[in-house]
């Protein structure tokens, strides 16, 4: 069973955890969206935002390709440097996964 989750649940939730009105929570989640986002978007090559208890957010920038194929066409394309991000969970959140699947 899929179960999709939107900012508004973050805010709702944030809002009955800490006892506040919905638009204070908005703000809070707003703010905390926005900093992750400068934090992302800074100009280094690598990037590690590390929060304790939940996880890592490792940010870092892949090599050009040139070795890629269009798969419809068989064409060689060049596939530009980007930035890419991964999250790795911390201890906590893969016990807990890990605990429910494995029954």
């Amino acid at each position: 069973m899929k179960k999709k989750y939107t900012k508004n649940d973050i805010i709702k939730r944030a809002s009955y955890k800490l006892n506040v009105s919905n638009n204070d929570s908005k703000i809070i989640t707003d703010c905390f969206f926005e900093i992750l986002r400068e934090m992302f978007t800074e100009k280094s090559d690598i990037i590690n935002l590390e929060v304790r208890n939940f996880g890592v957010f490792n940010i870092f920038k892949t090599k050009e390709r040139f070795n890629a194929l269009n798969p419809r066409t068989k064409e060689k394309v060049i596939i530009p440097e980007r930035k890419k991000i991964v999250f790795k969970p911390g201890k906590q959140i893969k016990d807990k996964l890990y605990n429910k699947y494995a029954k």
